[in-house]
C-alpha cells in the first residue's frame, strides 16, 4: 500500500512535507499533523499495526504515534525521505504504547481510562479489565507465534487462510495458535479451551 502524498512538496518548501512538519512548537505540529488528511496517519497505523500483527487501539495508536512524529519533526529537514520518516514515527509509537502495556501490568497499574482498549474489546469480546493483559501476553511474542495468533485469534482468519498466507503449514499454524492460548490461560490462572476456537 503507497501511502506517498498526492502532491508531497508544496511550492516554496524546502523539503518534502514541511507544510506539516513546520512550527513553532511540537504541539502546533502536533495539530497540524492532526489535520492533515494528506498524509492518510491513520491508514498508515492502522496498516502497521497489521502488518506487524500488533493488538493496539487504533486512535490511542495514532495520537502517540503523531506525538513522536511531532517531537522529532523540529530537527527533521527532509532525511529520511517523508514516507520512512512518518512510518519510523509509527513505529516508534507502537513500541512506545507495547512497552506502556508491559510496565503497567507488572506494576499492577489499575486502568484510568478505559476507552483506550475500546477498540480492543470490540475485537476480543473482553472487558477492558482483561484487555491489556491481553495485548501484553499477543503484543510480546515473538514473530512467528505473534502473527499466528493475530490472524486466527484477532482477524479470524481459518487456520488453512493463514497458511496460505504465510510459509508455514496447517499444522504448525494450530500449534502455534495453542502455544498461545495456552500463554493466556497461565497469564489468567485459568484454562482457555483450545476447541472452543476450533484448534
Amino acid at each position: 500500500m503507497n501511502f506517498e502524498p498526492h502532491s508531497s512538496r508544496g511550492d516554496g518548501e524546502p523539503f518534502p512535507g514541511a507544510r506539516w512538519l513546520r512550527g513553532k512548537s511540537a504541539k502546533e505540529i502536533f495539530e497540524r499533523l492532526l489535520a492533515a488528511k494528506e498524509l492518510e496517519l491513520g491508514a498508515r497505523v492502522a496498516a502497521r499495526l497489521e502488518s506487524r500483527a500488533v493488538l493496539l487501539d487504533p486512535e490511542r495508536t495514532l495520537m502517540r504515534s503523531i506525538a513522536h512524529i511531532a517531537r522529532r519533526a523540529r530537527v527533521y529537514e527532509g532525511d529520511p525521505p517523508l514516507e520512512e520518516f512518518l512510518q519510523d514515527g509509527v513505529d516508534r509509537g507502537i513500541d512506545d504504547l507495547i512497552e506502556e502495556d508491559v510496565e503497567a501490568e507488572r506494576s499492577q497499574t489499575p486502568i484510568a481510562d478505559e476507552t483506550r482498549y475500546q477498540a480492543v474489546c470490540a475485537v476480543l469480546g473482553s472487558q477492558a479489565s482483561d484487555a491489556r493483559r491481553i495485548c501484553v501476553v499477543l503484543n510480546t511474542q515473538a514473530d512467528e507465534l505473534r502473527h499466528a495468533a493475530f490472524a486466527v485469534l484477532v482477524q479470524r482468519k481459518t487456520l488453512d487462510e493463514h497458511a496460505r498466507a504465510t510459509s508455514i503449514s496447517r499444522e504448525r499454524t494450530r500449534e502455534l495458535v495453542r502455544e498461545s492460548l495456552r500463554r493466556l490461560s497461565r497469564a489468567f490462572g485459568r484454562t482457555i479451551d483450545p476447541t472452543d476456537y476450533g484448534l
